[in-house]
């Protein structure tokens, strides 16, 4: 790394096209190699257990929103596969399994870009202080693993993309460009981190969803969930607004005016969904469902604790989430084990 923070490697100076890793290529990573291969770019995959093997034996098969089925280079690291003075890194997995990948590839990823197609805020803050070269994407992809090997993109391919925490360069128009050629719909955005906090806050609602069974297409319909996930992310504004963070929502509105979207009365439609196997659930729901022992949650509700506690205001519709997803994960429980009214009930305990 040169003095004026530049890396020796660096793809923004090269003509040559990029040479894309995705790091945690699990439903999301797996949308976005098999987008960015239609598109002809250089692509390969970084996974682990049963999934890495089909990927290896097998290829990745892709239904959806995007299909096909591919053959692309796959590894347990980076360390098995050819990196160069273009090579991009997408990471993909979840934010509590990023500090483990990026220690064991600590010294092979310095100076090379990490974009962080993740939800959070943490794996920008912390790969910074770290001394990485950290990129911040806004990232909506709806996909998920139904067996290994197999990805369905059940909707959204959005990416908003610049350098952590505001302003972009020309790495991150050349990722833009290369992901619109993929048809994505990919932008830079000057205060990245403004969006990355405002899908934070929409993620509150993912412990919710895996709790209740709710799949997205749901979750504004019934008047107790939709107040429900108003009044978690009310205590997120106040929160927020006590720190001094302007998050802005996925339609570009502030979050006290989606708030009080929320809150109009009235029984609401379902999303219409041609093909029932398009449903879309969080990757929080999936991790209760292929009973994993970890989620995400401590980075999104517990984040918002975090700075509840710090600058004095309550959060207990958060705390709950957070410890009620965290247990269920921990005992293997599934999705389905809490209602709107269980979990209210729970704060006034």
């Amino acid at each position: 790394m040169k003095a004026d923070g530049s890396s020796e490697r660096d793809p923004a100076k090269g003509g040559a096209r990029l040479n894309y890793i995705v790091h945690g290529a699990g439903a999301i990573g797996c949308v976005l190699g098999a987008r960015l291969t239609q598109a002809g770019r250089r692509v390969a995959l970084i996974a682990r257990g049963a999934h890495l093997e089909s990927l290896q034996q097998d290829g990745l098969r892709i239904s959806g929103r995007t299909e096909g089925h591919f053959r692309l280079p796959a590894a347990r690291g980076a360390h098995d596969l050819a990196l160069d003075e273009n090579t991009v890194v997408l990471l993909t997995m979840k934010t509590q399994h990023t500090f483990e990948a990026i220690e064991q590839h600590r010294e092979l990823y310095d100076g090379v870009p990490l974009f962080c197609f993740q939800n959070s805020v943490t794996n920008e803050e912390w790969l910074s202080e770290q001394g990485m070269r950290a990129y911040g994407v806004m990232v909506r992809i709806g996909a998920r693993i139904d067996e290994p090997g197999v990805v369905t993109h059940t909707g959204a391919r959005r990416a908003d993309i610049g350098c952590w925490p505001t302003g972009s360069d020309h790495l991150c128009a050349r990722v833009v460009d290369d992901l619109v050629a993929a048809e994505m719909r990919a932008s830079l955005a000057e205060r990245v981190v403004d969006l990355k906090w405002g899908k934070l806050v929409m993620n509150l609602t993912n412990a919710f969803s895996a709790l209740a069974d709710l799949p997205v297409q749901e979750w504004f319909c019934a008047e107790e969930n939709r107040f429900l996930m108003a009044d978690i992310q009310q205590e997120a504004a106040d929160v927020l607004d006590a720190a001094g963070i302007t998050p802005v929502m996925d339609d570009g509105s502030d979050l006290h005016r989606w708030i009080a979207r929320l809150r109009r009365p009235g029984q609401r439609e379902p999303q219409e969904v041609s093909d029932p196997s398009l449903y879309s659930y969080p990757s929080t729901w999936q991790d209760l469902h292929f009973r994993r022992p970890t989620v995400e949650v401590e980075h999104f509700n517990g984040r918002i604790c975090e700075l509840g506690e710090r600058h004095g205001i309550p959060t207990p519709l958060n705390r709950v989430l957070n410890e009620k997803c965290c247990d269920a994960a921990a005992r293997q429980l599934g999705p389905g084990t809490e209602t709107a009214a269980s979990l209210r009930a729970t704060t006034t305990e």
